[in-house]
């Protein structure tokens, strides 16, 4: 967990003495304050609305009996709708989980920039608490998690994930050209349009590590959220990306060369 509690020798709380600490337990409130107020203002629409009721009940499929639905027709019958009202609402059974995971994603992002600190954040420190209130809000669904995703490598594209990657990038978007206003982060033209991938990636190595870390109370997801994000504004904000890119431009025509000559 982000916000680490522990006891002292003397018996006394005692919390995590990072420089990022302070952000985790703003995003950790941010995000419970969300959750209290989600709940309070949607149960007097919930039972209207097919949308909500089909996203929940299919979840709660996952959750207890570790697949998905095996056909509109029987999903329906037990949740007492006809298929027309699950066609309404979704195309497929398919859409039901990427519709959840994204409706996810976005409730984190709107809970921590609608914090009345985000605006004095830098892009490093919004992109580090957005990752800390995600962490919080993982530990939650861990075991669904687990479940979809603990055993997909970085090289897989899971397709219910679609939705949740758009607004993770449109976010992530927001975040790089706040970062390049500020000269936080280098303008390299056409090679900045593969930040909101990169950072893409970045997160989803994030749930990878998350999703395996076995550490009390998940310091070592802290820790790796801490190093990683500063180690990539560190590359974002120098010229170390650009002459990487140089160097590669240069080396492959070169062994392309020598490649051809044996």
């Amino acid at each position: 967990m982000i916000i680490n509690n522990s006891l002292s020798p003397n018996g006394k709380t005692r919390q995590r003495k990072t420089p990022s600490s302070n952000i985790a337990v703003i995003c950790y409130y941010s995000v419970k304050s969300m959750s209290t107020k989600s709940s309070k203002s949607s149960k007097a629409g919930q039972k209207k609305d097919h949308r909500s009721m089909i996203s929940s009940a299919y979840i709660a499929t996952l959750q207890k009996e570790g697949h998905a639905p095996v056909s509109v027709y029987r999903f329906c019958e037990d949740l007492g709708i006809e298929e027309k009202d699950f066609y309404a609402a979704f195309p497929s059974l398919g859409a039901v989980e990427k519709h959840f995971w994204k409706e996810w994603i976005e409730k984190i992002i709107e809970a921590v920039s609608s914090g009345k600190e985000w605006a004095s954040f830098s892009a490093r420190e919004r992109y580090l608490a957005f990752l800390f209130a995600f962490s919080g809000e993982a530990l939650k669904q861990r075991s669904l998690l687990e479940q979809r995703f603990g055993k997909l490598t970085l090289l897989c594209r899971p397709s219910s994930l679609d939705g949740l990657k758009n607004s993770f990038k449109d976010f992530a978007g927001d975040v790089i050209q706040f970062g390049m206003e500020k000269g936080e982060i280098a303008h390299r033209g056409a090679l900045g349009n593969l930040y909101p991938e990169v950072l893409y990636i970045h997160w989803r190595s994030v749930l990878e590590y998350f999703l395996k870390d076995d550490s009390q109370g998940f310091e070592r997801t802290d820790a790796f959220i801490e190093k990683t994000v500063e180690f990539a504004f560190d590359l974002l904000r120098t010229q170390a990306i650009d002459s990487a890119a140089d160097l590669a431009r240069f080396l492959l025509p070169q062994l392309a060369h020598f490649g051809g000559r044996n």
